[in-house]
């Protein structure tokens, strides 16, 4: 039998917003049910449910979700709000011109490139203009945005990549060469899962961490490359590493899914949500914990609320201490 496909980060999306469609009446379906009739397997929509639980307007979730029936496999979603447009809003030209950016730079972020609800949105704005007064938006592609345009020209002719890295300890390699296999957005970080013909294993790397990026035309992708199996998570635990707890506020719930939680989220009250990891280093808590202020903070142990501090302390005052060469 042949397994369900992995999904992107944009198939995850589109995959929430559909069940929000079937779910919304309030029937009761089985997760074996809902993943034969998506095509995916069953943790994705376990996962997408829960996610819509995450979602707030006005500091209020609009979704009942009943998490104990969803650990037994069965799924209902409530809508708990009627809300509607009373009439259709209407947006002066810079409004729709500022939106009209905005679609061209996500139609540039790597997975959302062939989002066919975004051309939608392009051809609706654009039908409000009169065709003389069109706006023409264009981005060219300069620093991070030029090196993922490579990286894709790369991976369509599967040909080998070479550029100076930075790694997560500060040291720079110059002219690695990497055969590029996927391009993976997460939340504000881009990274290239990559075969590495140095260490001869996957790796991925951070985009913002590449220079010098250049096409190697005659060095295809290896067999070992092609063979090799990639995972969905961009950092995989090991039994090694540290527990760290971290609360988060809404605007920092972008760590719950780049990080990874070992176990279920703790709600703490209507706004905060506590969960656990697994960290390699605690010194690398540092740049990822203090970039949202007060919105996400580390609970324990002592060692990794130290290490964000001296972090925190260290980027105001660089007499303090020496701030990590990896931190953005």
């Amino acid at each position: 039998m042949r397994e369900p496909r992995k999904l992107t980060d944009s198939d995850r999306f589109n995959l929430m917003l559909a069940l929000v469609g079937n779910l919304i009446d309030g029937a009761e379906y089985d997760v074996p049910e809902l993943a034969k009739h998506f095509k995916v397997p069953e943790v994705e929509i376990t996962n997408a449910v829960k996610n819509l639980g995450f979602i707030e307007i006005n500091h209020h979730s609009p979704y009942g979700i009943d998490f104990d029936e969803l650990e037994d496999g069965n799924v209902a979603v409530n809508y708990k709000e009627k809300m509607s447009l009373k009439e259709v809003p209407r947006l002066s030209a810079r409004q729709a011109s500022a939106l009209a950016a905005g679609l061209v730079y996500l139609k540039s972020i790597p997975g959302l490139a062939d989002s066919d609800e975004i051309e939608t949105l392009q051809k609706i704005i654009a039908s409000g203009f009169d065709k003389t007064q069109a706006p023409e938006i264009k981005i060219n592609p300069i620093g991070i945005d030029l090196d993922i345009r490579i990286l894709r020209q790369a991976i369509n002719k599967g040909v080998a990549i070479k550029c100076d890295y930075q790694d997560n300890k500060g040291v720079t390699s110059i002219g690695r060469v990497i055969e590029p296999l996927r391009i993976d957005p997460q939340s504000e970080l881009i990274y290239l899962r990559g075969w590495c013909q140095q260490k001869q294993a996957l790796r991925s790397f951070r985009i913002d961490r590449m220079r010098n990026t250049v096409i190697l035309p005659d060095v295809p992708i290896s067999e070992a490359a092609k063979q090799a199996e990639l995972q969905d998570e961009i950092y995989v635990p090991s039994d090694n590493d540290i527990e760290v707890v971290l609360e988060v506020e809404p605007g920092a719930y972008g760590l719950m899914y780049d990080l990874k939680p070992i176990a279920e989220t703790v709600v703490v009250n209507k706004t905060s949500r506590r969960f656990t990891v697994k960290v390699g280093d605690v010194r690398n808590l540092g740049p990822l914990v203090t970039r949202y202020g007060g919105g996400a903070k580390v609970i324990s142990p002592a060692d990794a609320k130290k290490a964000v501090r001296d972090f925190a302390l260290a980027a105001i005052n660089p007499s303090i201490g020496s701030v990590p060469k990896d931190a953005e």
